[in-house]
């Protein structure tokens, strides 16, 4: 099969994970495989942190091939899982500890080093 080599990336979670359940997972294009375009929001210089990761919810919506993740706002006792394909709104939910992982793999990319 032609074209790049680790086009995806799969994020594990053991630690989101209860027993019995699947595994809490996230599977992402590979953003060393991406161009720029695909990687920048559009925000203000002086965006702050928060505003930026905000800003950011379409861009990784735009990466998530797969998950099995759930809306981390319910309340219910049961989540509900969040649905395939990934939205804005969806990446809204997601826990921080998760939204940070794929986070740092665009910023390894982006912005190496920092």
């Amino acid at each position: 099969m032609p074209g790049y080599a680790n086009r995806t990336i799969r994020f594990d979670f053991p630690d989101l994970t209860e027993e019995g359940d699947t595994p809490i997972h996230v599977i992402i294009k590979n953003p060393r495989t991406l161009p720029v375009e695909e990687l920048a929001p559009d925000v203000a210089d002086e965006a702050s942190g928060i505003d930026t990761l905000k800003a950011m919810y379409p861009v990784i919506a735009s990466m998530i091939k797969a998950w099995h993740v759930y809306d981390g706002t319910s309340n219910a006792d049961d989540l509900p899982p969040l649905p395939l394909p990934a939205t804005a709104q969806s990446v809204a939910k997601l826990p921080f500890e998760i939204l940070n992982k794929i986070s740092e793999a665009i910023k390894g990319v982006v912005a190496p080093g920092i």
